[in-house]
């Protein structure tokens, strides 16, 4: 079964597109697609063929800002079952926080983190790949922020926004968008959220049609078609169960996958990752899970994740956080107590 992707944010494009005084049209016709294939309203489109639609438009249209442009051309209510969620939430986080766990009815390839340390929540994005392309962050983020005010009612504040790639000529879009600092060249594409924003109450939430459409958005997504593990799937789901206490060298997990260690560096190429990067990635994921789990020392946390001592740990947590172990445990206790988000493993 292939994966699809919900045709909403397709639409969006083509109608940035069009008010460039670009053909919709043609743009499909080059990626393969219909007019009734995208604009049904909730039509969902093989993987491939989205992607197709956005790398014809940003050929033609030249614009760097296009995924923006495409973001504020969405009108309320595009995201049917999302965006009445956000409305009805009882705040501006408890909606965010569903629109992360949810994300998979848009596009099941992308996933939000939410970490909080009392002042403030970060929801960062990313996907199976090495990197979420540009066009992939603006949108997102864009749409995600835009969608939520005009849900809630209320222009909550952004503290900033981080993105991965490099700085754009026209800033002052950003800051239109996001009314806040926006960072580039950054390690992960996030929003840091104040604490006010992200309690902030939603004028007219309804709780009752919040628990209704929260259940039917349930069940939509376990109606997902779920896309067939790849490479770095299959890799980070091997790491995953080796870096408990097991032997995680290349030579060994490469044997593991059914390929030599030099076929499975010359595939991990292809991903322009290389097997220290995906090693590292899941060991930070680990060293998240098991620091919340009060009863596993830091030491036996540096042993399960294969370092050679708990120092060694704690200089590599530091690079992939800024912070220390032991100080990034108890911020996170602090937060799940103060701002009450829901862990990623619920």
């Amino acid at each position: 079964m292939s994966v699809t992707v919900l045709s909403v944010a397709t639409r969006a494009v083509l109608d940035a597109c069009a008010k460039m005084d670009l053909d919709p049209d043609a743009i499909l016709v080059a990626a393969g697609l219909s007019r009734e294939q995208v604009f049904e309203p909730d039509a969902r489109i093989p993987v491939p063929l989205a992607d197709a639609v956005w790398l014809e438009a940003s050929r033609q249209a030249q614009d760097p800002l296009l995924a923006l442009k495409a973001a504020r051309a969405l009108e309320f209510g595009a995201y049917k079952v999302l965006d009445f969620i956000v409305a009805n939430a009882p705040t501006v986080g408890e909606g965010l926080s569903r629109i992360a766990r949810y994300f998979p009815l848009v596009d099941p390839r992308g996933r939000f983190e939410t970490e909080g340390d009392g002042d403030r929540v970060t929801l960062s994005f990313g996907s199976g790949a090495a990197d979420v392309p540009a066009p992939a962050q603006q949108y997102t983020f864009a749409a995600l922020v835009l969608r939520s005010r005009a849900s809630t009612g209320t222009n909550w504040r952004l503290e900033s926004v981080d993105f991965t790639f490099p700085a754009d000529a026209q800033p002052q879009v950003y800051a239109e968008i996001f009314g806040c600092p926006v960072n580039f060249a950054m390690p992960r594409p996030q929003l840091v959220i104040p604490h006010g924003s992200w309690m902030q109450p939603v004028e007219g939430a309804n709780e009752a049609l919040f628990c209704v459409l929260e259940d039917h958005a349930r069940h939509l997504l376990g109606e997902v078609p779920v896309e067939e593990p790849g490479l770095l799937e299959k890799l980070q789901a091997e790491l995953r169960t080796r870096l408990r206490g097991g032997d995680a060298s290349v030579a060994v997990v490469a044997k593991t996958l059914g390929m030599s260690e030099r076929t499975l560096q010359r595939r991990l190429d292809e991903f322009q990752v290389s097997y220290s990067d995906v090693l590292n990635e899941v060991r930070e994921e680990l060293g998240r899970e098991y620091l919340r789990e009060p009863d596993v020392s830091i030491a036996e946390i540096a042993f399960l994740l294969g370092f050679s001592d708990q120092s060694a740990f704690g200089r590599a947590f530091k690079r992939w956080t800024g912070s220390t172990p032991r100080a990034w445990r108890v911020a996170d206790a602090r937060r799940a107590v103060s701002v009450g988000v829901a862990s990623p493993r619920e």
